[in-house]
């Protein structure tokens, strides 16, 4: 686990053909990443001058030896590598059977050796999250390459002929980058919605991608892996049983390779299925190993806010692992008092402040000793586990359940359909969008991507005139559909049920983009915490996709059984608490009306005239109207789009950006 920083001089041939590679600060940009990895720093600089790799070291495997960059027997092919790879003792072996000399005893170097053997279909082979950038002396190139979910980040520019990239933005600070706002991507929400960021010329590696930078400039990006799932008009011939069987096992092996640590390792735990299964698997295995081992399990528990405080039930789940609890208490005033530099970690706006929270929680977990946790995000993206997905799932019969297993009859599914579509409040947004959405008919008829974008954009009314007139109205919903392959477009269409739709776009947007960044390693790494995600264990998630939707959202008369594959397959590892709650996901309490909040300590220091008209493309009139509609009532709507703004003018100070010329 680390940051890493790269640089690669692709203009820099003088008339006389010489190489003229100005030199960059590599130890400058890792200091504005040593968060990432305090423990220690290597760098690399080719004999040329014109390639450089920095890595800021978290130590987790082989403590001792471990260092980076990696370079392999020859030294001519070197890497530095972001992340976990697991089984890696096991292909270490594989490896040297076959001829392969390590130099170290690190997972990390499984990359080099494969990278050597298939070249850039070495990530084929990787098994984790990871992010990694490899300079191939012999071809005079350099690669990076990101793993299937995006858990790992890779940022990329260009400036003044020197390709860059690095774990965070921020590390292009030192090597001379100066940044501008990309107004077009903040309009239709490129952070949430696609891999465009909200500086001009810098973008995230999407994730099962890889790129090749040439030494005359030219880069490719290609991707690696693509979720598939199961035809929506072939019935699956296996048995129920034989699918929660299959569940159980890839499960219980997932959590099982990601036990191995050679420093403290503990589970952040709510009340939900997720984390209590990765919980009493982890719980159960460690004690197989030691009858004596207790795991340690963190929680946040939310106070003024009991609907939203899932601290009693973490607690219970804890003790029926037995495994240690900590709670951690946090109010109101906790998640603004630290909402900023929550935002100079995460690098992109905040339309809550859940992510906050996860900020709380890594700062508590780290301050007791723990380096290493794992942690349930990918669930919902897999299992069906968000309630909104339940419309799509109605929108037609799920023709591949064995026996018409789990499913309504047909009329109970077009009454459910009818009577959720006639709901005003469905999917939080109004009926006339769902209806007449301009992206459903690129999407299976599914309007999912209109509901994302209802929880991250701002509306046209917050950018001056000439903004609207350049760049459109907000449409995050087509910046998501369009960020995703013609060829997935496709086999959505023909192939795919509609809820798979749902989850597919979810997997591939909102997921990387928002949850397992805010939420995830952003918020994780700030305080040096390596998470792990069992459930994005690709081996898992490929069988996952397959199953037919039934299994996993389950129709039993009066309802929805959400998740249903899952609590069946982890039924011996949780609570009956557990087993037969509904999904609560993770959020904040809402700020209560009729009280003075917190949060009107941000904006009075945020939001002023001056800093919001600075940007350049946002109007203070609007801004002005809406704290006065949030101060009045507490409005949910109102808050998101003063949270978004208070974001930009914070990265504009944190970043010094100019004023956007529209």
């Amino acid at each position: 686990m680390c940051g890493f920083t790269a640089y690669f001089h692709i203009d820099t041939v003088s008339k006389d053909g010489d190489f003229e590679a100005p030199p960059m600060d590599l130890d400058g940009s890792l200091n504005l990443i040593n968060h990432r990895g305090p423990d220690s720093r290597g760098v690399y600089v080719s004999s040329d001058g014109r390639c450089g790799l920095g890595h800021a070291r978290l130590s987790i495997i082989d403590l001792a030896g471990g260092q980076q960059p990696l370079s392999n027997m020859s030294n001519n092919i070197h890497a530095v590598v972001n992340g976990e790879l697991y089984d890696h003792d096991r292909l270490m072996l594989e490896l040297q059977e076959n001829g392969h000399q390590f130099k170290t005893k690190s997972d990390s170097e499984l990359a080099l050796h494969y990278y050597e053997d298939y070249d850039t279909d070495f990530v084929e082979n990787l098994r984790g999250e990871f992010a990694i950038a490899i300079w191939d002396e012999r071809k005079s190139r350099l690669v990076l390459a990101r793993d299937r979910f995006g858990i790992k980040p890779v940022y990329y520019t260009q400036i003044n002929g020197t390709f860059m990239a690095a774990s965070e933005i921020k590390s292009f600070l030192a090597f001379g980058w100066e940044p501008e706002w990309d107004v077009n991507s903040i309009v239709h929400d490129g952070p949430a919605a696609d891999f465009r960021t909200c500086f001009k010329g810098v973008y995230k590696l999407p994730p099962a991608h890889y790129m090749v930078i040439t030494s005359d400039g030219s880069t490719a990006v290609k991707e690696y892996w693509v979720p598939e799932y199961a035809n929506k008009n072939v019935e699956d011939p296996r048995s129920v049983e034989e699918m929660v069987q299959g569940v159980r096992d890839r499960l219980v092996e997932a959590v099982r390779l990601r036990l191995r640590a050679d420093v403290p390792l503990g589970v952040y735990l709510s009340g939900g299925i997720d984390s209590s299964c990765i919980a009493g698997v982890a719980a159960k295995l460690l004690r197989e190993k030691d009858p004596n081992a207790k795991l340690d399990t963190y929680s946040i528990s939310f106070t003024g806010g009991k609907n939203f405080d899932e601290g009693d039930i973490a607690e219970r789940t804890a003790e029926f692992c037995g495994a240690t609890f900590n709670k951690i208490p946090v109010c109101e005033q906790d998640l603004i008092d630290n909402f900023e530099d929550a935002i100079w970690h995460i690098e992109q706006p905040l339309a809550n402040l859940n992510g906050v929270g996860k900020y709380i929680l890594s700062k508590h977990a780290r301050e007791a000793g723990i380096t290493v946790t794992l942690t349930g995000e990918g669930s919902d993206e897999h299992f069906i586990g968000y309630e909104f997905f339940q419309t799509d799932y109605l929108r037609e019969p799920d023709n591949s359940s064995p026996g018409g297993f789990g499913r309504p009859t047909e009329d109970e599914r077009k009454q459910l359909l009818k009577a959720r579509l006639e709901n005003p409040h469905m999917l939080s947004f109004k009926l006339e969008k769902s209806q007449n959405s301009p992206t459903a008919n690129r999407w299976n008829n599914v309007v999912m991507q209109d509901y994302y974008g209802s929880l991250i954009s701002s509306p046209a009314g917050l950018y001056v005139d000439k903004v609207i007139k350049r760049h459109g109205v907000p449409d995050s919903g087509s910046a998501m559909l369009e960020s995703l392959s013609a060829t997935s477009r496709s086999k959505a269409r023909k192939y795919w049920h509609p809820v798979h739709s749902s989850l597919y776009l979810e997997s591939r947007t909102f997921l990387p983009n928002v949850l397992l960044n805010s939420l995830g390693d952003r918020s994780e790494m700030a305080h040096s915490i390596e998470a792990r995600t069992p459930f994005l264990d690709h081996h898992l998630c490929e069988y996952v996709n397959k199953l037919p939707p039934s299994v996993k959202i389950r129709y039993e008369g009066n309802g929805f059984n959400e998740k249903w594959i899952l609590k069946e397959a982890m039924k011996p590892y949780i609570t009956e608490e557990v087993y037969n709650r509904t999904k609560h996901p993770f959020v904040s309490p809402p700020t209560q009306p009729n009280r003075t909040p917190p949060s009107l300590q941000l904006m009075n220091r945020f939001l002023t005239k001056e800093k919001v008209e600075q940007l350049g493309w946002a109007k203070w009139s609007f801004v002005e109207a809406q704290q006065e509609v949030y101060l009045a009532t507490a409005d949910r709507l109102a808050f998101k789009n003063l949270l978004l703004i208070i974001s930009y003018v914070i990265i504009s100070e944190k970043f010094n950006v100019a004023p956007a010329m529209v």
